[in-house]
């Protein structure tokens, strides 16, 4: 018998990182003042369930005198693939982040089954100046081992 555990991402995801590419943008500083981007995929490899995302500011405060920036989690299926993606969370940044604060989700409890990818991006603001920059983080624990979700369990009839 096994306890359930908990932990950040990384526990349960690894970068999706293509071969001809020796970099892990999904892993780097993002920069929420610069055009909007993707940023990456992670690739579960233990089912989990996300229990919170968030976004703690590092390195520039963010700005956002129109419309504020927002870092948004989406779930996909099929790694590097939008057929079917659903929305998680979109996290609104606003001016009221100084370095070292955080912003979170943490009303969570989206299931995630190995092979199934998260999939995040952040659009800039539609007006005005636009700065920030800072690291996206999150949260997850097992999935409950029941008999539709574990094929080496049977129930007994």
């Amino acid at each position: 018998m096994s306890y359930a555990q908990s932990g950040n991402l990384l526990n349960y995801f690894v970068p999706n990182i293509a071969v001809a590419n020796d970099d892990a943008n999904v892993l780097n500083q993002m920069d929420i003042g610069a055009a909007s981007a993707d940023h990456g995929e992670l690739v579960c490899t233990k089912a989990c369930t996300i229990n919170l995302l968030g976004f703690v500011v590092v390195g520039e405060i963010p700005v956002g005198t129109g419309t504020a920036p927002t870092v948004i989690f989406k779930h996909r299926p099929t790694p590097l693939s939008a057929t079917d993606e659903a929305l998680i969370s979109t996290l609104q940044i606003t001016t009221s982040l100084g370095i070292g604060k955080a912003i979170v989700d943490s009303d969570l409890n989206y299931n995630f089954e190995v092979g199934d990818s998260l999939e995040i991006s952040h659009t800039i603001g539609i007006t005005g100046t636009v700065a920030g920059m800072g690291c996206w983080f999150g949260e997850a624990s097992d999935k409950p081992e029941i008999v539709g979700n574990n094929s080496d369990v049977a129930e007994t009839i």
